[in-house]
């Protein structure tokens, strides 16, 4: 089909046509004041100036869309001459060679494809097995019954996750990870601390905190990661990389990064082992 018409379009000729169109309003007297006059016949101009730019701009986008339009089919033109000169105008055989094509592009992606998503299995089973073969030990240092934290923990996948509280301390050998929950403890909770001052308030955290390492630390293998479950930055726990080189320890604030923590956690374990 012939794009010829297209070209014949101007945009420009459509605007006279529109004002030509359009009834001249019936003047009537106005009571209002010449200034208003004025301002209205400004907000006119400007109305028509916006209105002429608006125009001007939408008959130059399109013509730039004509002209597109154009190219295209000269190039549509172009290979279709081309193809018949190569194939002596027997288009079955392009079809032929192009089906070729695209069927070697298909099966290098899909091979591609398949490839990588056998490397994130493997992945994904290598982590499985490292963690199906850690045990987790979880300390909350009060008289309570076992957290949410750690039944979430034993739906994890983990060989064997085992609770331990103030009255029934953990025995060794300890596991490969030994988690100190100082949150669900409440041992650094703002009511144990009303009535003292700032400084006093950190004083007493941060005993609290060193006397719950201290204990935990006697109990640790040389091999076993430490994650200490708590709110909040304390000195006690960045001094532990001066006062003990070889501990492995991270803290964690909150339940989805203490599963993720201990689950990387165990390669390290893992690697250890």
């Amino acid at each position: 089909m012939s794009m010829d018409w297209l070209v014949s379009i101007d945009i420009s000729h459509l605007w006279d046509v529109i004002i030509a169109q359009t009834p001249t309003p019936t003047p009537t007297p106005s009571p209002l004041p010449t200034v208003t006059k004025n301002v209205d016949v400004e907000i006119l101009k400007s109305q028509l100036e916006f209105l002429k730019d608006g125009n001007a701009r939408l008959t130059e986008s399109f013509n730039r869309f004509v002209a597109a339009m154009q190219f295209t089919l000269v190039a549509f033109g172009f290979l279709g001459g081309f193809l018949a000169f190569m194939f002596g105008k027997n288009l079955d055989d392009a079809k032929k060679v192009a089906s070729q094509v695209i069927r070697q592009e298909i099966d290098k992606h899909v091979t591609d494809l398949v490839a990588t998503e056998i490397e994130n299995v493997k992945r994904t089973l290598q982590r499985e097995r490292v963690i199906g073969s850690t045990v987790v030990d979880y300390y909350l240092p009060i008289n309570e019954r076992e957290t949410n934290d750690c039944q979430l923990l034993k739906k994890r996948g983990f060989q064997k996750v085992r609770f331990w509280n103030k009255r029934k301390l953990p025995k060794k050998p300890i596991g490969d990870i030994f988690i100190l929950d100082l949150i669900n403890s409440k041992l650094l909770s703002e009511q144990e601390f009303n009535g003292l001052s700032p400084q006093e308030v950190e004083d007493k955290r941060e005993k609290i905190v060193k006397e719950q390492i201290d204990l935990v630390l006697n109990w640790l293998e040389t091999s076993t990661v430490l994650v200490i479950y708590v709110k909040g930055r304390f000195k006690e726990i960045d001094n532990l990389a001066k006062e003990y080189v070889d501990l492995y320890y991270i803290p964690v604030n909150a339940p989805i990064s203490l599963m993720g923590i201990v689950a990387d956690s165990a390669y390290v374990a893992y690697g250890e082992r």
